[in-house]
């Protein structure tokens, strides 16, 4: 974990614990595991807000998943306190520099366009602030979202092979023709195939007629 993006987290541990519904909802994971249906169901809460709630909590690192049986079938996926002691010894000035949620969703998404015009190799911190002409902390941050929802990049090249994709190819000519490496490439296929667009067969890539 790089130092500066914990200040990252501590500023979502710190809109949990000044958010009414989030506090209700660790309050609750204090007595014991929920899942998000449960939390929805006594909360009168929508699931979609719920599970809004749940992201941000474990993305502060507040909360974890843990899975438990009940009954036959898959696991149901339960959340849990991760902690009951909090310690923040935070950088005041890296804190108060640190973008809001809207500009840090302007920056994915300029990173996204613009790798995927071409160059998209290895994210790094490195890379982000070379891109984006930002500073270590606000690329630490980015950084952190990338590694753990790689889902915008793999979109936007899924897109990409889509618009590239005007006969059978293989994932290494997709990768030279639109200087994405390959692992981007194979990921976005994926993703196309378990959406029924395209087939791939002995690692020829096409699409369904």
């Amino acid at each position: 974990m790089y130092v500066r993006s914990r200040i990252y987290r501590a500023k979502k541990i710190l809109d949990a614990l000044t958010s009414d519904s989030k506090l209700r909802i660790l309050k609750r994971l204090l007595e014991a595991p929920a899942s998000a249906t449960d939390l929805s169901e006594e909360f009168g809460l929508t699931l979609p807000a719920i599970t809004s709630h749940l992201h941000d909590l474990e993305e502060a690192g507040l909360i974890r998943i843990i899975e438990k049986r009940r009954g036959r079938g898959r696991p149901a996926k339960l959340y849990t306190i991760t902690r009951r002691e909090l310690a923040l010894e935070i950088d005041l000035q890296a804190f108060l520099e640190l973008p809001d949620e809207n500009d840090l969703k302007r920056l994915m998404d300029e990173y996204v366009y613009k790798k995927t015009s071409g160059g998209l190799k290895k994210v790094t911190i490195r890379d982000i602030m070379e891109t984006l002409s930002v500073n270590r902390a606000v690329a630490s941050v980015l950084f952190e979202r990338f590694t753990s929802d790689p889902y915008p990049l793999i979109e936007a090249v899924a897109s990409k092979v889509m618009e590239k994709l005007d006969r059978e190819k293989s994932t290494v000519e997709l990768s030279k023709e639109l200087d994405i490496e390959r692992w981007w490439i194979s990921k976005a296929v994926e993703l196309l195939s378990e959406r029924g667009l395209l087939e791939v067969k002995a690692g020829r890539v096409k699409r369904v007629s």
